[in-house]
């Protein structure tokens, strides 16, 4: 990965929008220097954020990434473009947090909103990945081949973290290398093992809990030869045999009680056969004796049986006399039924001939009514028309009065912005005359830098003199050099009078710097007043233009006397849209009153037609109703006519059928047609009384027909006594109930004993597998765990931990040696060291290459600590590189500590960082250590301001 540009926008220090590219560093060591708290490791901060949702610190808080300087419209985001593997990639992504409402409240105020986090990644071909955050940041990962834990490890290189490393216990280390490493997966298999080690201990002792509920479920005869085996049964075969034998004796005892019931059923078969003989004997004359009695019973009911009989067969005849009563009444009926008909049709036609002279009344006034609104509507159709014609001719008025009133709109716009644009000329000169001031500053400060760099070289050069003449004022013919090794001296260094000493040129240095810090602070003061001065000029003079044309210049005569005559122009053209407007609103007036008497006419037109339609509706329906009318009426009288044919008619019938209803009361049994009718019977009655009488005849029948045969059955025989037989049948149960009770009760506990044994023999067969798995398992359980007796406590997480350690180490000291000259080494303390006391394993060591000891890697000093600390980085950067597929990241940053290093180990420092960096790979450093900016060139400054921090390329 190499980065190409950074944008940052509102992000942390960075109030407004700041660039850096990258590519202005190029291959090698470039410097990021600046103030504390200027914001230089923000930079870092601001990548790691774009690559993975946070900075480098770890934090996520979208409201404590957004700049405390920042204004309420500047956004808040990270861009960052890089390169990897020939392909490049941008990134965009901003936080969540809160600002300001783009619309007003009612009360005027701005309300704070809050602004969704978001990311977009750009892909080679410049289109945008569709995925969503989640699966952006997932596709981010898989492009860069680290999460990320293991970037901030290989590529940010933070001092408090690899000295975290150096110094660290092996219990702490482990917890970093499994974070790094993910070797949980490790600490996971440890983890399980000693589940699995406890699960089968338990189900073990399960088993055993097991065996002792089924032994408490056996039961056990009262043999002592059986009770005595039980007890002495050691061994589970012991145990089993011990329950054969118990379930042996109750299978000889349950076949005992089998046959004991076999002998029972035999004698009971015989005794129910003989008893059930008799006891049918005796049923059969119990039988004889109760039909006897129903017999008798029945013909004790014989005489209501016949007046049932009577009451049937005079409603029969009751029946017939009384349909001829029937008849002569349905006559009478039909005959009143016609001369209520013939009174209702009278009326009718009564009442038509009253409605048809209202009618005909009705249709000579709606005619005489259409006659008047047809005249009525020809001359308000004259008056629409006239109206009309003087309505068109004022048609345009509204369009010209809307026309005028844009263009008074449009005027007084063009007005406003002139004088908006006359406002702000005075801005202009003041920010040209902050520019002028910043420029005089920037110009006195830049004299001062010179002057205080031209004392410090001649101080400088002065003092390298001294230094050359002291060194030569002791050279003698044939003796070496100290510094170039000649025996021959032919021009040595004079030694002057007046030399300054160390610091007398510290001194002049320091002031050098603080010059040259004015005269940057003044340059940037004198750049941002530029930049806000040509932003109101080109904002100035890109409004002229769009407000009065490119006439619009601050060239030539200015811009005060084209804004002059642009505003003469402009109150005159308002003044005649003004007077142009007032005309049309005038004549839209006279227009709209128009339009309403034209209105109220069509309207009473509408009014005065639907008038005549209506008279003309009514005139036809009364024309129809009298035509109906007629026809009813016509209707109505021959109905009348057929009605009284019809009343004769029934008149003749009905005396017809009184005759022939006296004739059949006069031949029939009743003396009265009152008697007559009291005899009938309803249908449910007469069905009832039949179907008694047929129960009856029924039940008698049976009844002989079963004394009859039970007789026959009887004949010759006598009752039985059966009191011995039941006695003895009673007590046969008895025995044979007992016998059963005893055969259940062995059968029950063979059961249960079969069950006992079948269960006891699959509790030892898993229990002997449980014992060789769980031996197994705590063996491995003890070696994965370190908890073998007499042995290291190293898991098996630091086992593995311990190869990555080792290859850390393997790298770490091939810098390591060059950046102490061959001083000391690091070393992994070896397992014959290694202690059975907590966590042990990832141990380090220095061994000493002058005196070949070791000691405790605490012991070294603060600036040995840095160097082996950053060997120990660059190592671990190597290892997790190979460990995530051979992944190159072609860009370092290390943020600071090499102000604790002497002048020596930091160039040996540097010198290993420069060689790592090759010809293809960028380094960046974060370092305030004046050295360090005297030897690297390529700089990358960080400005400290009160209104947020800026950053900038220095070469």
């Amino acid at each position: 990965m190499i980065p190409r540009r950074l944008v940052m926008s509102a992000f942390g220090s960075y109030a407004g929008r700041e660039e850096i590219d990258f590519s202005q560093a190029g291959p090698g060591i470039f410097l990021v220097t600046g103030d504390t708290g200027a914001g230089k490791t923000t930079i870092f901060d601001a990548i790691t954020y774009a690559l993975y949702d946070q900075a480098s610190g770890g934090r996520r808080d979208g409201r404590m990434m957004r700049s405390q300087y920042a204004a309420e419209d500047t956004p808040t985001f990270v861009e960052f473009s890089f390169q990897y593997k020939g392909q490049d990639y941008r990134i965009m992504r901003s936080p969540e947090y809160e600002r300001a409402s783009k619309r007003r409240g009612k009360d005027g105020e701005r309300k704070r909103t809050l602004e969704r986090s978001a990311v977009t990644l750009f892909l080679p071909d410049g289109t945008e990945y569709p995925g969503k955050k989640a699966e952006t940041n997932r596709k981010i990962v898989e492009i860069i081949g680290l999460d990320a834990g293991q970037f901030t490890q290989t590529v940010m290189i933070a001092q408090g973290e690899f000295l975290k490393l150096l110094s660290a216990r092996s219990d702490e280390r482990k917890e970093i290398f499994s974070r790094i490493f993910q070797t949980d997966l490790y600490a996971r298999m440890q983890q399980r093992l000693r589940e699995e080690a406890g699960a089968l201990g338990g189900q073990m002792k399960d088993m055993e809990r097991q065996e002792d509920q089924e032994m408490a479920r056996l039961f056990c005869p009262e043999e002592e030869s059986l009770l005595g085996r039980l007890e002495s049964a050691a061994l589970p075969e012991e145990r089993l045999e011990a329950v054969r034998l118990i379930l042996q004796y109750g299978k000889s005892r349950e076949e005992a009680a089998k046959r004991q019931i076999g002998e029972l059923d035999k004698e009971l078969e015989k005794v129910n056969r003989d008893l059930a003989v008799a006891q049918e004997l005796n049923r059969r004359f119990d039988y004889l004796e109760e039909a006897r009695k129903g017999r008798a019973a029945l013909l004790e009911n014989a005489s209501a049986v016949e007046e049932r009989q009577r009451r049937l067969e005079r409603s029969r005849e009751a029946r017939l006399v009384c349909e001829t009563f029937k008849k002569r009444e349905e006559a009478g009926r039909q005959k009143a039924l016609l001369e209520k008909g013939i009174r209702e049709t009278a009326e009718k036609i009564r009442q038509a001939g009253q409605q048809k002279k209202e009618l005909v009344k009705s249709q000579e006034t709606a005619l005489l009514e259409e006659q008047r609104c047809r005249k009525e509507y020809q001359v308000l159709i004259g008056q629409i028309t006239q109206v009309t014609d003087q309505a068109a001719r004022l048609a345009g008025s509204r369009a010209a009065l809307q026309k005028w009133e844009s263009q008074e709109e449009a005027a007084k716009d063009r007005k406003k912005s002139l004088e908006e644009l006359r406002k702000r000329l005075p801005l202009l000169r003041k920010e040209e005359t902050k520019r002028d001031i910043c420029a005089q500053a920037f110009e006195k400060s830049r004299r001062d830098y010179q002057q205080a760099a031209d004392a410090y070289l001649a101080c400088n050069d002065a003092f390298l003199q001294a230094q050359a003449g002291i060194l030569a004022k002791d050279l003698r013919e044939g003796v070496a050099c100290p510094v170039c090794g000649s025996f021959n001296h032919p021009a040595p260094a004079p030694l002057p009078d007046r030399a300054p000493d160390q610091a007398e040129v510290k001194a002049a240095r320091k002031r050098r710097d603080e010059a040259e810090k004015e005269k940057d602070r003044r340059q940037q003061q004198l750049l941002e007043a530029g930049q806000h001065c040509a932003a109101c000029l080109q904002g100035l003079l890109t409004e002229g233009k769009n407000v009065v044309g490119e006439a619009f210049s601050f060239e030539g005569e200015g811009p005060e006397p084209i804004l002059d005559r642009e505003e003469t122009i402009r109150e005159r053209e308002l003044q005649e849209c003004r007077r142009k407007k007032e005309e049309s609103r005038e004549q839209v007036r006279q227009w709209e009153e128009l339009e309403k008497k034209r209105q109220s006419l069509t309207e009473e037109q509408a009014a005065c037609y639907a008038r005549q339609e209506e008279q003309q509706k009514k005139a036809a329906l009364a024309g129809d109703r009298l035509r109906l009318l007629e026809q009813t009426v016509s209707q109505a009288e021959g109905e009348k006519k057929a009605r009284q044919a019809q009343k004769e008619q029934a008149e003749a019938q009905e005396e017809a059928l009184a005759l022939e209803a006296q004739k059949a009361l006069a031949v029939s049994s009743f003396e009265t047609e009152d008697q007559c009718r009291g005899s009938l019977l309803t249908e449910e009655e007469k069905e009832e009384l039949e179907k008694s009488q047929e129960a009856y005849r029924q039940k008698c029948i049976e009844a002989d027909a079963r004394v009859k045969t039970l007789e026959e059955q009887l004949e010759g025989k006598q009752p039985v006594e059966t009191q011995g037989l039941t006695e003895q049948k009673a007590g046969l149960d008895e025995r044979r109930q007992a016998a059963e009770q005893e055969q259940r009760r062995w059968y029950s506990k063979n059961e249960n004993n079969k069950d006992v044994r079948e269960h006891l023999k699959k509790i030892y067969e898993k229990n002997r597998k449980l014992k060789e798995r769980c031996a197994r398992l705590r063996l491995l359980d003890q070696t994965a765990g370190g908890s073998l007796p007499g042995r290291p406590k190293i898991d098996f997480e630091s086992y593995v931990q311990r190869r990555y350690f080792q290859q850390i180490i393997t790298f770490a000291n091939r810098r390591l040696e060059a950046m102490t000259g061959g001083n000391f080494i690091l070393r992994c303390r070896s397992m014959e060291q290694l202690g059975n006391r907590g966590s042990v394993g990832l141990d380090l060591d220095v061994y000493s290459l002058d005196t070949g000891k070791i000691r405790d890697v605490r012991t070294l000093s603060g600036g040995e600590s840095f160097m082996a600390a950053l060997a120990m980085a660059l190592g671990m950067a190597d290892v997790i590189s190979r460990s995530a597929g051979g992944i190159q990241m072609k860009a370092m940053f290390v943020d600071e500590g090499f102000g604790s290093l002497d002048d020596y180990s930091r160039e040996q420092a540097i010198g290993v960082l420069s060689e790592l960096a090759g010809s293809d790979r960028m380094i960046g450093i974060i370092s305030h250590v004046t050295e360090l900016k005297e030897s690297i060139d390529r700089q990358l400054v960080v400005t400290k301001t009160k209104k947020g921090s800026h950053v900038r390329w220095k070469h």
